[in-house]
């Protein structure tokens, strides 16, 4: 199975989807109050420290055939303009977002 075909699974969709639906109703309810209080913090600790984990920043892609990715790791992608874009899961555990642009559009890959 090729990377493109892979991305065009529709579980990616769907997961986008209810992030978008999410950030709507945080963004609906953040007049409340409670949002801006936080939670209750007891008994929880911060191992890291805020902005500890760096962005990959200009990210340079290979071809689905010279990623050496193999067909059964997990991905996260996406299409935009006819090209396909994927990012390693495994990669993204230690880094958590990268950017870059297509075109002229900044994206922001964020797992």
């Amino acid at each position: 199975m090729t990377i493109t075909e892979l991305i065009r699974l529709r579980w990616p969709l769907i997961l986008a989807g209810l992030v978008f639906m999410l950030g709507l109703w945080t963004a609906a309810t953040a007049d409340q109050g409670w949002l801006r209080k936080g939670p209750d913090m007891d008994g929880f600790q911060q191992i890291i420290p805020r902005d500890a984990i760096s962005s990959i920043d200009r990210p340079e892609f290979k071809s689905a055939a010279q990623a050496r990715i193999p067909d059964s790791a997990w991905i996260l992608g996406f299409e935009m303009d006819g090209l396909a874009y994927a990012y390693d899961l495994n990669l993204l555990n230690t880094h958590e977002i990268v950017n870059h642009t297509v075109g002229d559009q900044p994206i922001a890959a964020v797992w």
